[in-house]
């Protein structure tokens, strides 16, 4: 009998469809509606995936708030998806021109949350502003929020964990059953 229940940590490279499984999920916070969903790898095509999908869902033009963990992938992703090139000027006539360069744009909030952990439990919780600071707090009081929070994503992924068939909260082992309940 082959065992397919494995985690990442676990698996060979040839292994490619055993080890772990993540959903990567785009919601609203205020109406908890799932923008995007994608079942897959961690990996950082699979998170320009989400941001383009979402982005691709929303109306023209819309800049949201975005809200995520601290997974390092989420700002270049958000800035491919969101961002809008300008030319850069050129330093002389000479030489080849410079590649246009990729930028936020104005009004797009981004904020992180990253838990600190010690031992089995949160230490400490820390918010890292990263496109538009300045903008954060008003936009948090325009949602009714009163801090940065993932707690809308982490209560679906619960949801998910309980629906998934699984016998505790913990590790999805089988990839296929989970990518057919999402």
């Amino acid at each position: 009998m082959e065992l397919r229940q494995k985690k990442q940590r676990h698996c060979q490279p040839r292994e490619g469809d055993r080890g772990d499984t993540w959903d990567h999920v785009a919601m609203d916070p205020k109406t908890k509606l799932v923008v995007a969903l994608k079942v897959g790898k961690s990996t950082e095509e699979q998170t320009r995936q989400l941001v383009q999908e979402a982005k691709d869902r929303l109306a023209p033009g819309c800049l949201p708030a975005l809200f995520s963990d601290a997974y390092a992938p989420y700002p270049q992703a958000i800035l491919g998806a969101f961002g809008h090139r300008y030319p850069v000027p050129r330093q002389g006539a000479r030489g080849r021109r410079p590649k246009p360069r990729l930028r936020c744009p104005r009004g797009l909030v981004y904020a992180q949350v990253k838990r600190i952990y010690r031992g089995k439990g949160v230490e400490r919780v820390e918010i890292r502003p990263i496109f538009d600071k300045v903008k954060l707090a008003a936009t948090l009081k325009k949602l009714g929020f009163r801090q940065v929070n993932t707690s809308a994503i982490e209560r679906h992924n619960g949801t998910s964990r309980q629906r998934d068939r699984r016998k505790t909260l913990a590790f999805s082992k089988e990839s296929w059953y989970h990518r057919w309940m999402s």
